[in-house]
């Protein structure tokens, strides 16, 4: 995975959960964020996958009703931003994983 696709998927997700909300969050999406969790993890992006887990708890725990959505907005406008900073591709190195 390139830092582009990383990119791409984490627009993808961020798109999707502010169009859909928290409540309403599928499991294909879910399922998604547990890879690139998996993948940050393996390629050394601690931030991002520290980002990633904040959110799948938020969104877990809204969910079961045991959190609020400004608890999940204040984690996505968390990953939004480390998104829109992220350095331009040709500066890093492939993530190095498995098909995300």
């Amino acid at each position: 995975m390139t830092i582009e696709e990383l990119r791409t998927d984490l627009g993808t997700i961020i798109s999707s959960l502010t169009s859909s909300g928290f409540n309403n969050t599928d499991s294909k999406t879910m399922e998604k964020i547990d890879k690139l969790i998996v993948a940050t993890g393996e390629s050394e992006m601690k931030e991002a996958r520290h980002l990633l887990e904040n959110l799948s708890g938020a969104i877990k725990a809204i969910q079961e009703g045991k959190s609020k959505a400004e608890s999940g907005n204040v984690r996505l406008t968390a990953l939004d931003f480390y998104l829109k900073n992220l350095p331009d591709s040709e500066n890093i190195e492939d993530l190095e994983t498995s098909d995300i």
